[in-house]
Formats: structure tokens, sequence, C-alpha cells
């Protein structure tokens, strides 16, 4: 059995958005670069020592283990930060919530394109 690829980037990348945080904010609470986390996200940055890392999910308010894990929902390549920052939050609500949420946003979008079609 091989062994899932983990782009802890793109991790850092969801955890960071999850949690509302800016670029700036994560590295100024990690002591680290704004520049260092855009490459870290953007995966131009491959090697990453297990400190920086550690400091990085204090940032975050993550354990560690958490940015090493493949339990969060893959965007696509051409989601927008606003798509995944609407998923986020939805997911985050109780169910219920999420649910009526939801429906208000497809009531929403029919209505749009209904009168779009106008």
């Amino acid at each position: 059995m091989s062994a899932k690829h983990i782009d802890i980037g793109q991790t850092i990348k969801f955890y960071r958005k999850k949690q509302g945080l800016t670029q700036e904010q994560v590295a100024e609470n990690s002591g680290l670069s704004v520049k260092y986390i855009s490459l870290l996200e953007n995966g131009s940055a491959k090697n990453i020592s297990i400190q920086k890392l550690s400091d990085i999910a204090d940032a975050l308010d993550v354990d560690l283990a958490t940015l090493l894990t493949n339990d969060k929902p893959q965007f696509s390549d051409n989601s927008t930060p606003y798509t995944e920052l609407l998923f986020l939050k939805l997911q985050n609500l109780p169910t219920e919530k999420s649910e009526e949420f939801s429906k208000i946003f497809l009531d929403l979008f029919r209505s749009l394109e209904n009168f779009s079609q106008k």
C-alpha cells in the first residue's frame, strides 16, 4: 500500500482560511516571514523543518499532527478564496444550519438565473 502524498502548503492554506487568518497574521504569529508562508502555500518551498511546521501549527491553533494528515476537503485549482471560505464556513456550521444556508444560497442562485434569462 502506498503512502498518500501530503501537500503541506495546501494544508496550511486550508487551515489558515478555516481560521479566517491572512498570510500576514500567520507569519506574525509563527515568527516566520510572509514570503515564506506564501512560498509554502504555493508549493515553491519544498522543505520545512519540524520546528517551523510546529510554529505554523501553533499560529493556526491546530495540532502538529493535524497538518500532517489529509483529513480536509480538496479544492480545485480554479476555486477562489471566497468559494473556499464559503465552503469552510458552511462546513463548520451545525448540519441543520448548513442545510438551511445552502438552501437559501441555492434559492438565490435560481432567482439570479431566472432574472438574467428575462
